[in-house]
């Protein structure tokens, strides 16, 4: 059926290529730990029967403008961009849109594309930070100007992810990042039905 939606969730590991992001550590680059992290998001999604859309999956660089274009074209429900960090706990963020920048007549402008799903966005953040909660796990959610969630045609957040206790092995560790994978995809969830809705 033309126009059905092929993938709902569209995961973003940031950075890549020649692109390391944050140095974890002497070894750590950001880039592995994102993308193993967003490997572990996908198959906890589509564990849970949402299809899902790894846009980097291997060391390849996409800049911010590729990532939005190849994110719109396949019109998912939601964008999830996934990044690390050290200190602790979880930060959701959401895009913070600059002002006068509103879109008239059938096309979105670039840097405010986000403005009509910014409340879906909002929600979906809210209740990814609900079930991070509920696990004991800590979150603060915010709005940030980080590219390339302003360029996005749809519910969008970011999340970066920090050691539970400090602990940066917790950073690389296959049952961190599978539990914190599984609380958001449990949010992911629960959202589900009002992302549908905006689409």
């Amino acid at each position: 059926m033309p126009g059905q939606r092929k993938y709902f969730a569209v995961v973003d590991a940031s950075h890549g290529g020649d692109e390391r992001g944050a140095a974890l550590s002497d070894q750590l680059a950001e880039k592995d730990v994102t993308l193993a992290f967003a490997r572990q998001l996908k198959q906890q999604l589509e564990n849970r029967g949402i299809s899902t859309l790894l846009l980097r999956d291997g060391d390849i660089n996409l800049t911010f403008d590729q990532r939005a274009s190849q994110t719109n074209s396949v019109h998912p429900a939601i964008y999830l961009c996934v990044h690390a960090s050290q200190g602790s706990g979880l930060r959701l963020y959401t895009a913070l849109i600059p002002a006068g920048g509103e879109s008239h007549g059938p096309f979105l402008a670039w840097d405010t594309a986000q403005a009509p799903f910014l409340s879906a966005s909002q929600a979906t953040a809210a209740s990814v930070a609900v079930e991070l909660r509920n696990q004991e796990i800590s979150v603060r959610t915010m709005a940030a100007p980080l590219r390339p969630l302003n360029n996005i045609g749809t519910a969008a957040i970011a999340l970066e992810f920090a050691p539970a206790g400090g602990k940066l092995s917790d950073l690389y560790s296959s049952d961190y990042q599978q539990l914190i994978a599984g609380t958001v995809a449990a949010g992911i969830v629960d959202a589900r039905a009002r992302l549908e809705a905006g689409q």
